[in-house]
């Protein structure tokens, strides 16, 4: 009796990951609506973190793929605004666990995230930087110009 119970807890528990995981590839699927994970058709602009962002300000042309890159001791995250990324066509380190599109990202130390924005527009955003500070961060604003 007791391996007939078994038995039966080990195939709930399989038909139960199955159901789980076919949810999760249908979510995953419709998540990824429209946006590549790595292609550009221009040049490779970066920002990087280092004791301050740099640049700040940065113009480039649509299609081109901006890269900010951490290379403090702690996580960076930057925060776009006023639905700032409508327009992405590319991306790296922008999505969540479903591949859902998101307007924020953390990048931890030594990592990089990027966008390429595949319309003109100006692209504004925050960046907080963590300090080893406990309580401490500071907040510096950056501007993308994507031209055609």
């Amino acid at each position: 009796m007791e391996s007939v119970i078994t038995a039966w807890l080990s195939m709930k528990g399989l038909v139960i990951g199955a159901a789980m995981l076919a949810t999760a590839g249908w979510a995953a699927v419709a998540g990824t609506a429209g946006i590549a994970d790595s292609s550009r058709t221009g040049s490779v602009h970066d920002v990087r973190f280092e004791e301050r962002m740099s640049p700040g300000s940065l113009q480039v042309r649509v299609g081109d793929e901006v890269r900010w890159i951490n290379q403090r001791s702690t996580p960076v995250r930057l925060q776009f605004l006023e639905d700032a990324l409508g327009y992405v066509v590319c991306q790296s380190g922008f999505s969540s666990l479903l591949r859902r599109q998101q307007d924020s990202a953390t990048i931890k130390p030594n990592q990089s995230a990027s966008l390429c924005f595949g319309k003109a527009d100006t692209i504004r955003y925050n960046a907080r930087l963590d300090s080893p500070v406990a309580g401490g961060q500071m907040i510096e604003s950056g501007t993308i110009r994507a031209m055609q």
